[in-house]
């Protein structure tokens, strides 16, 4: 399935279905305490089952709390986690988008960037935010995780980015990272 049909499948369509009454006021209850209606939330439920949680499932995921995880990634010294970054990031990425059936190139990057690592609505890795400007392709990377997290995610994205041959420009922050791709150098 091309990048575009993923992206582009907004047509809503009515469905019923039938489901426990403890779910409907697990439902009610969550959407209201969002402020959201129940058929919003039932779409963020579904684009999650759809682009994280069925890839999860088949990439042998680790699921932690999220203190747990920032309190190991404190103790790992930068230069340990850049090179788990660097070692990690190329394949991942590739194998992510071969998992999910999607082309190597910039709509299928930008459609992990917002939809499987972490979109503004619903962050997994970090919360995630895409930017065109006249000839560039900006990513904003906000989490709370700290330096190690970013040093990480630097290094995970740039070792991609360096084994694809596409120019990028990194900055890293203390709770974020900024990736800036040259237009024309963005067929990832």
């Amino acid at each position: 399935m091309s990048t575009n049909k993923i992206l582009d499948k907004r047509k809503a369509v009515n469905r019923t279905f039938r489901i426990r009454a403890e779910w409907d006021d697990f439902l009610r209850k969550e959407a209201a305490r969002r402020g959201i209606s129940v058929n919003v939330l039932m779409n963020l439920i579904l684009r999650r089952c759809a682009s994280f949680d069925k890839l999860a499932r088949g990439y042998n995921v680790v699921s932690m709390t999220k203190r747990a995880f920032h309190e190991i990634i404190k103790v790992i010294p930068l230069e340990t986690l850049a090179l788990a970054g660097e070692k990690t990031g190329a394949n991942d990425i590739r194998n992510i988008m071969d998992m999910i059936g999607l082309p190597l190139n910039s709509d299928s990057f930008n459609y992990l960037f917002t939809r499987h690592f972490g979109g503004p609505d619903d962050a997994m890795w970090f919360r995630g935010y895409h930017h065109n400007r006249k000839n560039v392709d900006v990513f904003n990377l906000q989490h709370d995780l700290g330096r190690g997290w970013s040093v990480y995610l630097q290094n995970y994205f740039a070792s991609y980015l360096k084994s694809s041959k596409i120019d990028c420009e990194i900055r890293v922050y203390d709770y974020a990272v900024n990736l800036r791709i040259p237009r024309s150098s963005s067929t990832l």
